[in-house]
């Protein structure tokens, strides 16, 4: 199947223009890195702004064990596994079109879900992307119906659904945590993973991490206009504000070939220049900056109690301070498709595998998207232990030399030529 070809087909798997992308990961790397600063204790009023739930009841305890640590340093701490939601429910502040009220849009979505695994060693950062079309079995959920859960029901389990109706299955009563839990449980039953919080994102949240950043400098090489999404960028180098940059990453029927590849692809390369942004701003001595990064980083998320909390958001971001874009490495789940879906390829496995045991992996994605994962890990302890019969092993595994996963912009055709090409754009020479 030819690019063009894998793209149309691709295109069928959603209609929806309505997600965030990969956005959620930039307010969770702006908190974290904010909060590591030693005047974070004069932000304690922010806490407020953060809504914690806890959901140990939603998840039960048929869950999977804690993740495994390093044997031989008992004092790298702990590995954690979070799931980061991006919702694009339409309500309040995050109604952003009028969907919401109009009865266009109704009912709770989450049709990003990336799995955030920190290593223990604080060394890497692997954020794992589900597709929202992938086929999965959702077990049963308690659906709450008000904020406290005193009025709840179940769900039944579902086979063969699609992976975000788990969100919007347990969030049928309006509540955000225990769409969240459904969407917990599913992805523990999926992976074998034990999940250690979620953090909900909403399209809000987007916007005003956007704008109290200051903008972000992107360069097009041609006009971009989806009239769909609200999108109308010229060519050049363009400071994008909140609602120019939410508008980016929802675009897809009027851009390119109108696929969900190509839009994958602007929205890596848009999460890329956040996280620079993010970086340059130094937000660890320009306390202004800081506070307002954090008050609008706060106000639009939802977390899992106990995540959300500053102090452990502040601990947090102390031990990842050394981490920079070189260590955070974005891997798409191995798929396959089945029909207008998608199912989990065989590598899923061996990706969930060394996640559950904090194993450093490498991923690599052909021409048609298909992903390949190596457990480097295991691979280097066989290379290591008997060098003349792993060696084709570990060649192909290190095809990634300065990684351990691949960006997944390497999946889009549309995005690999724009990111050889385009020339620096900076806060300074865009407008």
């Amino acid at each position: 199947m030819s690019k063009i070809a894998r793209a149309a087909a691709h295109q069928n798997l959603s209609a929806s223009t309505r997600h965030v992308g990969r956005t959620a990961l930039l307010v969770f790397m702006a908190v974290i890195l904010a909060v590591g600063s030693g005047a974070a204790t004069a932000y304690v009023d922010l806490q407020g702004n953060i809504a914690q739930t806890n959901v140990d009841d939603l998840l039960g305890t048929d869950r999977p064990s804690a993740a495994t640590t390093n044997p031989d340093d008992p004092n790298a701490g702990q590995a954690l596994s979070i799931l980061v939601l991006g919702s694009d429910v339409r309500s309040g502040s995050s109604d952003i079109d009028g969907s919401g009220a109009s009865g266009d849009v109704t009912g709770m979505r989450a049709d990003t879900t990336m799995l955030f695994h920190i290593s223990a060693d604080r060394s890497r950062v692997d954020v794992v992307s589900i597709p929202r079309d992938t086929l999965v079995d959702i077990p049963s959920c308690t659906v709450w119906n008000n904020d406290d859960g005193t009025d709840s029901s179940e769900s039944a389990a579902q086979t063969s659904a699609m992976f975000n109706s788990a969100f919007a299955t347990g969030g049928a009563g309006g509540q955000v945590a225990s769409a969240a839990a459904c969407a917990m449980k599913t992805v523990e039953q999926l992976t074998g993973i034990r999940l250690d919080g979620y953090i909900v994102v909403d399209f809000n949240a987007f916007t005003e991490i956007v704008n109290a950043l200051g903008g972000i400098p992107m360069y097009f090489d041609e006009d971009l206009t989806d009239t769909y999404a609200g999108l109308d960028v010229s060519a050049g180098c363009r400071l994008l504000d909140g609602d120019q940059a939410l508008a980016l990453a929802r675009a897809r029927k009027q851009i390119g070939d109108g696929s969900d590849i190509s839009r994958i692809g602007r929205q890596q390369e848009l999460v890329t220049a956040m996280l620079k942004e993010v970086l340059n701003l130094n937000l660890f001595t320009d306390l202004p900056s800081l506070y307002t990064v954090l008050d609008a980083a706060t106000q639009s998320i939802s977390t899992s109690k106990g995540l959300g909390d500053i102090t452990t958001l502040a601990g947090l971001a102390s031990s990842l301070r050394n981490i920079n874009l070189d260590s955070v490495h974005f891997i798409t789940m191995p798929w396959a498709y089945a029909g207008n879906r998608v199912s989990v390829a065989a590598d899923a496995d061996i990706l969930w595998n060394a996640i559950a045991n904090d194993h450093v992996i490498t991923a690599t994605t052909d021409d048609y998207g298909n992903v390949s994962i190596v457990d480097q890990t295991l691979a280097d302890e066989a290379a290591a232990a008997s060098p003349s019969t792993s060696s084709a092993a570990t060649d192909s595994a290190t095809t990634t030399p300065s990684a351990t996963a691949t960006s997944d912009t390497a999946t889009s055709p549309a995005s690999s030529e724009a990111t050889t090409t385009a020339p620096v754009c900076t806060k300074e020479n865009a407008n």
